[in-house]
């Protein structure tokens, strides 16, 4: 099934990306990927001749120009709640399935032969309890026109959250939210193996994920697993 992916990023994740697209092109067998979506949101002219580089990458400008200096800071917040809008955009001008996947990610190996693309969607089931059962960092648009009626649920859900102004998180609990509250068909696939934040065995991507135990940029990508990436691809 041929399929695109996409992404966000800035500046100030420049490092992520150059992990990102690396090991997306030097471990995944892309024959069925047809356009890897990066939204510019602030990267430097180094940056995007660099990501140019790459066989199918589509730099998409946004007009928006974006710093996140603090863990879940306002720029942080802009660039993530921008996602699912850039994802829905992808959806009605490509009509193709696509994998929204954050950019502080690394890939180990395929993904593609988990899916099962007769789903309206694909999401990564965390199941932390008290928070949230489901991560955004890595979702499946598969049926195309009831993917983008779900995001614009998705969408309208973090947006009310946001109002609410009591939770520092909004992507992750309104994704819950929107597969709760419908019935959609979906797959759920574990975390740890699309978006391991420690990754073992059978993990297919890792998840450079800001927690307490690493805040900053250096210090995620700083991590024991990420460093033979950081000095392969750095």
């Amino acid at each position: 099934m041929k399929y695109n992916i996409m992404t966000v990023a800035n500046e100030n994740y420049k490092d992520f990306l150059k992990l990102f697209v690396n090991s997306l092109f030097e471990n995944v067998d892309f024959n069925n990927l047809e356009k890897v979506f990066v939204y510019d949101t602030g990267l430097s002219k180094e940056t995007i001749n660099y990501i140019n580089v790459f066989p199918k990458i589509e730099l998409v400008q946004t007009g928006m120009s974006i710093e996140s200096r603090e863990i879940h800071d306002e720029g942080w917040a802009k660039n993530t709640y921008s996602k699912t809008v850039f994802l829905k955009e992808v959806l009605e001008k490509y009509r193709t399935p696509t994998f929204m996947i954050d950019s502080d990610c690394i890939f180990l190996q395929n993904f593609e032969n988990l899916i099962d693309y007769s789903k309206d969607l694909v999401a990564c089931d965390r199941n932390r309890e008290g928070f949230s059962k489901h991560i955004g960092s890595f979702f499946g648009a598969l049926n195309v026109n009831n993917s983008i009626e779900f995001l614009d649920k998705w969408i309208l859900n973090i947006k009310k959250l946001q109002k609410q102004g009591n939770l520092k998180h909004c992507e992750s609990p309104a994704l819950s939210i929107t597969l709760k509250e419908n019935n959609y068909d979906f797959q759920e696939v574990q975390e740890m193996i699309v978006s391991a934040v420690f990754p073992d065995e059978t993990s297919r991507i890792i998840h450079l994920k800001s927690d307490y135990y690493a805040k900053t940029v250096l210090e995620r990508l700083s991590l024991p697993h990420a460093t033979q990436f950081t000095k392969r691809y750095l």
